[in-house]
């Protein structure tokens, strides 16, 4: 009898069913719960670290901002006139008041060549000639040289097949070796050199190429090519020095600064000033301080045990995890421990004069481990004494005796505590996963264990059951047959 028509029959003399069977083995499935149950709460605890992790990284990326020098000595420029002149300034720019006055402007270099095609050409047609021409850009106003220096230069191989456009393209193809750009204008060729100032587009060759091209700006005529010279850039800074460039983006006029000019001033100078950008030192502190509030907060929720008294208490997804309880330690320690500081005196011993705290920059931190910050006296450090607040976040000291360099500042601690953690390799939190992984595989085997036990037993009760139907159904059969048999005796 297969398993189907044995379930079918079973119960018909019984009453025992397969619902019968289903209450039977659920009696029996408390394993299986508890094994779901631990599974769920893996899980749970996994998801936790790596919402853990997503925060601490976010604290590292925070960190690399307290290390990078242009957070605490960046420089905010304004111009009286943006749309002749823009400024930018550098860590190094010196805070103060300039004019500059833009005279004019650079310009590129371009060569126009003289007509090329007949009346019945198109820049498709091809053109017949074939060759070689070389394509040159020299500097004409090269600082103690009076001769023109060959910079780039390139080799334009032309078929009797190509058309104008494929000249252009072929031109263009090579334009990091020239140094060359072109165009078509009016059915003529247009060279344009792709640096400014005063200097001199080419085309020669050994046989009449060029002179076919039109690009000889000693021909005669239609075929004359025509040369215009590009400009050098000429500003007076403070209406004192005078100074040119072929770039109409200057950084060496004043240190520190770039001056991206747009237009010229027309005798009106433009004014420029450069100050330190004490607020935005002050959002970096602030965004960092916010980023550890978050993580802390986070690990703090994390290890809660709730109110253990309720019945309906919901503890933290990790409550009581010794590697959470350290970080959180670890994390409270760095924050509120010193910073050392370079003895100015070997011998110094005095701990004052050793270390440096948050405390002293306007950050205080609670006894649960969240800092608040008083930005009136924070902004006043920055102000005062940038290098110093710069240093408390990252800073190298020489280790005494030796020129071995330590770096002591908090966000260099701070992040290679972290990266203990967070280290795709050897983290505490890879570590972690590992174990979670691998104890709920264990768990799933165990669950397909135990699923295969309660099937097996499922098929014994059902062969069981089956058989008792089955003796219910012969005793009834043979009860039929005495009943019927004294029925015919007695007749």
């Amino acid at each position: 009898m297969s398993v189907s028509s044995s379930i079918n029959f079973l119960g018909s003399y019984s009453g025992i069913t397969s619902e019968t069977i289903d209450s039977l083995i659920a009696a029996q499935s408390g394993k299986l719960t508890q094994y779901n149950n631990q599974k769920e709460t893996l899980t749970k605890e996994k998801t936790a670290w790596a919402d853990i992790q997503t925060r601490l990284t976010n604290l590292n990326t925070k960190t690399d901002t307290l290390m990078d020098p242009k957070s605490f000595f960046s420089k905010k420029t304004t111009s009286s006139d943006e749309t002749k002149l823009a400024v930018t300034a550098g860590t190094n720019a010196v805070p103060g008041d300039y004019t500059i006055m833009i005279e004019r402007l650079a310009t590129t270099s371009q060569l126009f060549s003289g007509e090329i095609l007949t009346a019945e050409q198109t820049s498709t047609s091809a053109l017949g000639f074939e060759g070689t021409f070389k394509l040159a850009s020299q500097d004409t106003s090269e600082i103690g040289s009076s001769a023109p220096t060959t910079l780039k230069q390139a080799d334009i191989t032309v078929a009797t097949t190509d058309t104008l456009k494929d000249i252009i393209t072929k031109i263009n193809v090579t334009t990091k070796d020239s140094g060359i750009s072109a165009t078509i204008i009016d059915g003529r060729l247009s060279l344009t050199d792709a640096q400014m100032g005063d200097r001199t587009i080419s085309a020669t060759s050994t046989t009449d190429l060029a002179d076919k091209l039109a690009l000889n700006p000693a021909a005669t005529g239609a075929a004359q090519a025509t040369h215009a010279a590009g400009n050098t850039a000429k500003i007076t800074v403070n209406n004192m020095i005078t100074l040119e460039r072929n770039t109409n983006t200057i950084t060496d006029a004043i240190e520190g600064m770039t001056l991206n000019l747009k237009a010229t001033t027309a005798g009106t100078a433009v004014s420029l000033s450069v100050a330190d950008d004490t607020d935005n030192t002050l959002k970096v502190v602030k965004d960092f301080i916010e980023q550890y509030n978050s993580t802390v907060s986070f690990i703090t929720e994390k290890l809660s045990v709730g109110n253990p008294s309720s019945e309906t208490n919901v503890a933290g997804a990790l409550s009581g995890d010794s590697t959470l309880l350290r970080l959180q330690s670890s994390l409270r320690q760095m924050l509120t421990g010193g910073v050392e500081i370079q003895k100015t005196n070997p011998s110094d011993t005095i701990e004052t004069q050793k270390y440096d705290f948050i405390g002293s920059l306007g950050i205080s931190v609670d006894r649960y481990g969240k800092a608040a910050i008083d930005e009136t006296k924070l902004k006043e450090v920055i102000t005062k004494e940038p290098d110093r607040v710069a240093g408390f976040f990252s800073r190298s000291i020489t280790v005494d005796g030796t020129t071995e360099k330590k770096k002591v500042g908090l966000a260099e601690k701070l992040q290679t505590m972290v990266n203990s953690f967070v280290d795709s390799k050897d983290g505490m939190i890879t570590a972690k996963n590992k174990t979670y992984d691998k104890a709920v595989d264990d768990i799933s085997k165990k669950v397909e264990s135990f699923n295969e036990r309660m099937e097996a037993q499922r098929a014994r009760y059902v062969k069981m059951f089956t058989a008792l139907d089955t003796a219910m159904m012969q005793a009834e059969s043979q009860m039929s047959y005495l009943s019927s048999q004294l029925t015919s005796s007695n007749d």
